[in-house]
């Protein structure tokens, strides 16, 4: 690879541990920044997090924003207003997202500025690079994301199950967070970097293909 990939996991609100993870990154012009998703929810600064990311974004326009399963729910429920909906969605909690943009109701997405709506809308299901393969979720090998229907998709970005053998004998290495785990997962096909930073605990960064893990 001519140059290299800083792929991110689960920020969940947390601009605190975003800024000082970015400020440990050793990026250079040529490397490529990949989210995984999950911005939202459970910290206390999703609407500043999401004001960094755009902010990134202009600085670094090839930067990849992957969507997490929190981003697909509360799409979901700005397009259908479905009350079930936001009842799920305040278990994944949703009530500091709504604090962290001072609102204190939802109906839609209105409590949300334009960019902000966009920005989740342009989401991706997912991103691919050499034999890198990037989703927000452990996937099974073969599943194609892109594909999918909205309901589909939320059901793989809410996925657990590891498919290690699939991955592993395809000679691809999936890179996935969402499942919380206490010290990055590194196995043959696959690379967990989500180690609980809406919990409270570190958010991760892994650099390709070194293998290197960042921390804040």
């Amino acid at each position: 690879m001519s140059s290299r990939i800083f792929a991110v996991g689960d920020v969940h609100g947390r601009l605190d541990k975003l800024a000082i993870l970015l400020g440990r990154l050793p990026l250079t012009p040529g490397d490529r920044l990949v989210f995984l998703g999950d911005y939202l929810n459970r910290g206390s600064e999703a609407s500043q997090v999401l004001d960094r990311l755009l902010e990134l974004r202009a600085e670094r326009p090839d930067t990849v924003f992957l969507k997490g399963n929190h981003e697909q729910a509360v799409l979901r429920y700005g397009r259908t207003q479905d009350p079930e909906d936001l009842r799920l969605l305040r278990g994944l909690g949703f009530q500091a997202t709504l604090d962290s943009y001072q609102c204190a109701s939802f109906c839609g997405l209105d409590f949300m500025p334009q960019e902000h709506e966009d920005f989740l809308g342009g989401l991706l299901p997912w991103w691919e690079s050499g034999l890198w393969t990037f989703f927000h979720a452990p996937l099974a090998f073969g599943r194609d994301p892109g594909r999918a229907t909205p309901d589909e998709l939320e059901n793989l970005l809410s996925g657990r199950e590891l498919d290690g053998p699939g991955w592993a004998g395809s000679g691809r290495t999936l890179v996935f967070g969402h499942v919380p785990l206490e010290t990055p997962l590194v196995a043959p096909g696959l690379i967990g970097i989500d180690t609980g930073a809406g919990h409270g605990h570190l958010l991760t960064a892994v650099e390709l293909p070194a293998l290197r893990f960042f921390h804040a």
